[in-house]
Protein backbone atom coordinates (compact mmCIF):
# COMPACT_ATOMS: atom_id res chain seq x y z
CA UNK A 1 0.00 0.00 0.00
CA UNK A 2 1.42 3.59 -1.06
CA UNK A 3 1.06 6.56 1.33
CA UNK A 4 -0.06 9.90 -0.67
CA UNK A 5 3.77 11.14 0.16
CA UNK A 6 4.28 8.22 -2.27
CA UNK A 7 6.37 6.92 1.02
CA UNK A 8 6.24 2.94 1.49
CA UNK A 9 6.34 1.85 5.12
CA UNK A 10 8.94 -0.18 5.73
CA UNK A 11 10.51 -0.61 2.35
CA UNK A 12 14.08 -0.06 2.09
CA UNK A 13 15.51 3.77 1.24
CA UNK A 14 17.13 1.83 -1.67
CA UNK A 15 18.88 4.78 -3.76
CA UNK A 16 19.73 8.59 -3.56
CA UNK A 17 16.11 8.87 -5.20
CA UNK A 18 14.00 7.19 -2.28
CA UNK A 19 16.44 9.47 0.05
CA UNK A 20 15.47 12.28 -1.22
CA UNK A 21 11.83 11.25 -1.53
CA UNK A 22 11.74 10.46 2.76
CA UNK A 23 13.65 13.81 3.46
CA UNK A 24 11.22 15.96 1.64
CA UNK A 25 8.36 13.83 3.18
CA UNK A 26 9.74 14.93 6.65
CA UNK A 27 10.18 18.68 5.75
CA UNK A 28 6.78 18.93 4.32
CA UNK A 29 7.06 22.08 2.33
CA UNK A 30 6.92 23.58 5.42
CA UNK A 31 8.90 27.05 5.21
CA UNK A 32 11.33 26.49 7.81
CA UNK A 33 11.77 29.45 10.86
CA UNK A 34 15.14 28.64 12.40
CA UNK A 35 17.46 25.72 11.84
CA UNK A 36 16.45 22.24 13.03
CA UNK A 37 18.56 19.32 11.96
CA UNK A 38 16.90 16.28 11.66
CA UNK A 39 18.38 12.43 11.86
CA UNK A 40 16.72 9.01 11.20
CA UNK A 41 18.26 5.81 11.62
CA UNK A 42 18.20 3.40 8.98
CA UNK A 43 18.55 -0.32 9.60
CA UNK A 44 21.09 -2.25 8.15
CA UNK A 45 18.65 -2.66 4.99
CA UNK A 46 18.24 1.03 4.58
CA UNK A 47 14.67 0.98 5.98
CA UNK A 48 13.80 4.12 8.64
CA UNK A 49 13.42 3.13 12.01
CA UNK A 50 11.07 4.34 14.76
CA UNK A 51 13.61 7.16 15.39
CA UNK A 52 13.05 10.06 13.20
CA UNK A 53 14.63 13.17 15.77
CA UNK A 54 14.39 16.81 15.28
CA UNK A 55 16.61 19.27 17.22
CA UNK A 56 15.54 22.43 17.13
CA UNK A 57 17.76 26.08 17.05
CA UNK A 58 20.76 24.53 16.45
CA UNK A 59 23.53 27.03 15.89
CA UNK A 60 24.90 28.20 12.36
CA UNK A 61 28.08 26.87 12.77
CA UNK A 62 28.97 22.85 14.47
CA UNK A 63 30.47 23.46 17.62
CA UNK A 64 32.93 20.10 18.85
CA UNK A 65 30.79 19.16 21.70
CA UNK A 66 27.79 18.69 20.15
CA UNK A 67 28.81 17.06 17.03
CA UNK A 68 30.52 14.49 19.28
CA UNK A 69 27.33 13.80 21.67
CA UNK A 70 25.74 13.31 18.55
CA UNK A 71 27.73 10.47 17.42
CA UNK A 72 27.94 8.74 20.59
CA UNK A 73 23.84 9.02 20.66
CA UNK A 74 23.70 7.66 17.19
CA UNK A 75 26.07 4.43 18.44
CA UNK A 76 24.34 3.93 21.42
CA UNK A 77 21.15 3.81 19.48
CA UNK A 78 22.39 1.65 16.52
CA UNK A 79 25.22 -0.25 18.42
CA UNK A 80 23.01 -3.74 17.65
CA UNK A 81 22.01 -3.14 14.25
CA UNK A 82 24.58 -4.37 11.32
CA UNK A 83 25.23 -2.12 8.69
CA UNK A 84 22.68 0.37 10.18
CA UNK A 85 22.74 4.32 8.81
CA UNK A 86 22.25 7.40 9.15
CA UNK A 87 19.71 10.00 6.71
CA UNK A 88 20.62 13.57 7.89
CA UNK A 89 18.86 16.60 6.46
CA UNK A 90 19.90 20.11 8.11
CA UNK A 91 16.28 22.62 7.70
CA UNK A 92 16.78 26.33 8.10
CA UNK A 93 15.30 29.58 6.76
CA UNK A 94 16.72 31.41 4.03
CA UNK A 95 18.33 31.17 0.31
CA UNK A 96 18.23 27.81 -1.26
CA UNK A 97 22.13 28.16 -1.87
CA UNK A 98 24.31 25.68 0.23
CA UNK A 99 26.29 27.97 2.44
CA UNK A 100 29.43 27.41 4.28
CA UNK A 101 28.34 26.89 7.00
CA UNK A 102 25.67 23.83 5.53
CA UNK A 103 28.48 22.20 4.31
CA UNK A 104 31.18 22.63 7.81
CA UNK A 105 27.43 20.71 9.21
CA UNK A 106 27.34 18.42 6.62
CA UNK A 107 31.73 17.54 7.10
CA UNK A 108 31.18 17.85 11.09
CA UNK A 109 28.63 14.93 10.90
CA UNK A 110 29.69 13.01 8.33
CA UNK A 111 32.69 12.57 10.56
CA UNK A 112 31.35 12.01 13.43
CA UNK A 113 29.36 9.02 11.82
CA UNK A 114 32.21 7.98 10.72
CA UNK A 115 34.17 7.78 14.42
CA UNK A 116 31.42 5.67 15.28
CA UNK A 117 31.50 3.18 12.11
CA UNK A 118 28.28 4.02 11.04
CA UNK A 119 27.31 5.70 7.37
CA UNK A 120 25.72 8.41 6.28
CA UNK A 121 23.45 7.28 3.59
CA UNK A 122 22.45 11.08 2.89
CA UNK A 123 22.88 14.68 3.70
CA UNK A 124 20.30 17.01 3.00
CA UNK A 125 19.49 20.66 3.03
CA UNK A 126 15.77 22.19 2.81
CA UNK A 127 15.04 25.64 2.53
CA UNK A 128 11.65 27.73 1.87
CA UNK A 129 12.22 26.06 -2.50
CA UNK A 130 12.31 22.47 -1.15
CA UNK A 131 14.81 19.87 -0.01
CA UNK A 132 18.13 19.20 -2.52
CA UNK A 133 21.16 17.09 -1.37
CA UNK A 134 24.72 18.38 -0.17
CA UNK A 135 26.96 15.55 -1.20
CA UNK A 136 30.73 15.55 0.00
CA UNK A 137 33.40 17.28 -1.89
Amino acid sequence: MTSLSGIVPNQPLADDAALLAFASFLHDGVPPRWRTLWFVMLDGERRALPVIVPLDHVPDEPDVRTVNELGHAWHAMLHGEPGASILLMLERPGSADASFEDHAWGVALRAAAAEQDLAVAGFFLATADGVVALTPD
